[in-house]
């Protein structure tokens, strides 16, 4: 298992609030992580709400996996938003102990692969993307105004980047004490690849064009920084943080 991460400011906004996580050491039949995070809110708060939830997280499943012998995919699962809750109530509190906090929350969209079990835990706007051979899906399903527009017909899907409200999202880490969590697995196979990213780069690019991207520049690190340089090329309106990952079930690589 091989990931990398980059993360740029873009060319408009003053304060990068994306975050992310790729675990470094990989060994087989051990739980591998990934962790990608658009953070909101004023004074700088989105800052500090991304990268709080990433900790949280990183830190409650790593203690958690102290204790996993013999979990099953359905443990993990749990795992997974058990994670998510507790990273939403510590930001959330967060928010209600600091003033310049206040209504500050974040998307986050983790990946742990577990052997052949790709756990997707996803709030918010940022999405992961699975290839198979040529082909991208979309794996996670975006919490926000356009995307429920599009879902029940008021708009087509390629009005969205136009949208006035486009970045209106439903759902967000930290808003509010309560969190629903959309928590799903599927399985993966050697030489699939796993692209992370929050919306400064799939508002700034098409699903064809990330593929295309990804074909193009097969190196996993000239994927990411290949994908960054054209967001900033259509604009670079936002923050934009891609992590990939290569499947290698059955290798041990500590390259990020």
């Amino acid at each position: 298992m091989r990931s990398y991460g980059v993360s740029h400011i873009g060319l408009v906004r003053k304060v990068n609030e994306d975050s992310f996580y790729c675990q470094e050491n990989y060994e087989y039949g051990k739980p591998y992580l990934c962790i990608v995070a658009d953070g909101m809110g004023g004074h700088n708060a989105g800052e500090i709400a991304s990268k709080m939830a990433v900790s949280e997280i990183e830190k409650y499943i790593y203690e958690a996996l102290k204790n996993s012998v013999g979990y099953k995919l359905d443990d993990y699962k749990n795992l997974v938003k058990d994670a998510f809750l507790f990273a939403n109530k510590a930001v959330y509190n967060r928010s209600r102990e600091n003033m310049d906090c206040s209504g500050m929350g974040t998307t986050l969209t983790l990946a742990l692969i577990v052997e052949n079990n790709l756990i997707i835990g996803h709030v918010g706007d940022s999405r992961m993307y699975l290839k198979k051979g040529e082909k991208l899906s979309r794996i996670t399903e975006d919490h926000s105004y356009v995307a429920e527009l599009i879902k029940n017909g008021t708009i087509k899907p390629e009005e969205a980047n136009h949208h006035p409200q486009k970045n209106l999202i439903t759902r967000a880490l930290g808003t509010s004490s309560d969190l629903e969590v959309d928590i799903k697995s599927i399985t993966v196979d050697n030489g699939d690849f796993i692209l992370m990213c929050t919306d400064g780069l799939s508002n700034m690019l098409s699903d064809d064009e990330i593929l295309n991207t990804i074909i193009s520049f097969k190196e996993y690190k000239e994927v990411c920084h290949e994908l960054i340089n054209k967001a900033n090329a259509n604009g670079g309106l936002d923050n934009v943080t891609v992590v990939v990952i290569e499947v290698e079930l059955g290798g041990v690589n500590i390259d990020r």
